[in-house]
């Protein structure tokens, strides 16, 4: 059986750094959507952003559902587009217990680091900030497929303190 931690907010909101460190803490495998990506798009230079996405993503949940024990997935799960798609990989792992954690962030200290950072070419962020961005900091929302610990990432996070809350959210 697994048990999985969604570790998702606005892309700058601080998910990559929490979910290293939370899977550190918990000695738990972690599973970053960009991170798959990444790597294959470095295998499979012409295949689109898009399609990579979508791959990556089913990636996650077919890893996910294999394992056992505790599992930390990170990625921008926006509700509205991903929803649909967190729940089919949530009905494939059949997880004893999902919990999600927000990376709560104003939206323009996420902006910002979103548009300072240098990232693999596969994730065209410059476009993202210009066309997705609007609508992304209006209608960023966790996906409420279960409890929610909303941990503030705005600086450096205490993993044990962020690991309370996570098992808080759980009761």
């Amino acid at each position: 059986m697994v048990d999985l931690i969604l570790v998702n907010g606005l892309p700058g909101s601080g998910k990559t750094t929490l979910a290293n460190g939370l899977a550190r803490l918990l000695d738990a495998p972690l599973i970053a959507k960009d991170a798959i990506k990444e790597a294959v798009a470095d295998v499979v230079v012409a295949a689109p952003g898009m399609a990579l996405g979508m791959a990556a993503g089913e990636m996650m949940w077919t890893l996910a559902a294999a394992m056992s024990g505790t599992v930390v997935l990170e990625s921008w799960w926006f509700r509205p587009r991903d929803l649909r798609f967190v729940q089919a990989g949530l009905r494939r792992c059949s997880p004893t217990s999902v919990i999600e954690v927000w990376c709560d962030v104003p939206s323009h200290v996420a902006k910002s680091r979103f548009a300072a950072r240098q990232r693999h070419r596969i994730h065209d962020d410059q476009r993202k900030l210009a066309d997705a961005w609007p609508r992304w900091e209006v209608e960023a929302e966790p996906l409420g497929v279960g409890p929610v610990a909303r941990i503030d990432t705005r600086s450096p996070v205490n993993l044990a303190d962020a690991s309370n809350q996570i098992a808080n959210a759980r009761m």
